[in-house]
């Protein structure tokens, strides 16, 4: 694993889907000093590459929750994003469409400078490090390398 990562990381996130990035917006508006000690692992390589390619592939037209479930920790910020484009949100609830969802979450990881903040990896072993009252894992990619987290969140 190519990672210029600190000895320890204090969490990392398995998957760059929604989720993980739901996960990781949550966490920096918290904590905004552990940006240093977060890392995200996706054999993609990018953000939600796999949530659009299934999205495409089932041509799924919008989203089955409604406009306030997103990865933005302000529950109204896809409404504000969607201003002068209701049409995209779909009854009942404002079901946001694939695009405009898309393209919200694009906003939503350049407004939280997480474009680079995914390690190309597949994470392909955990491993409990240590028998203290704070246990770590140590997390292994398909290339050979390993970090260790204090925590591990499975965000596939």
């Amino acid at each position: 694993m190519t990672l210029a990562a600190p000895p320890v990381l204090d969490v990392a996130i398995i998957g760059a889907g929604p989720h993980g990035l739901t996960l990781a917006t949550h966490l920096l508006k918290k904590k905004p000093q552990w940006r240093s000690r977060l890392a995200i692992f996706d054999p993609q390589g990018q953000w939600l590459t796999q949530w659009r390619h299934q999205f495409r592939a089932l041509d799924i037209p919008y989203l089955r929750s409604p406009a306030v479930h997103h990865p933005d920790p302000d529950p109204y910020a896809l409404r504000r994003f969607a201003t002068g484009r209701s049409h995209e949100l779909h009854p009942p609830y404002d079901r946001p469409g694939r695009e405009l969802f898309n393209q919200f979450c694009e906003d939503v990881v350049a407004r939280w400078q997480l474009e680079a903040a995914i390690t190309p990896a597949a994470i392909t072993a955990l491993e409990p490090v240590g028998k203290s009252r704070t246990p770590r894992l140590r997390l292994h990619d398909d290339q050979g390398g390993s970090v260790v987290a204090r925590q591990v969140v499975l965000a596939l």
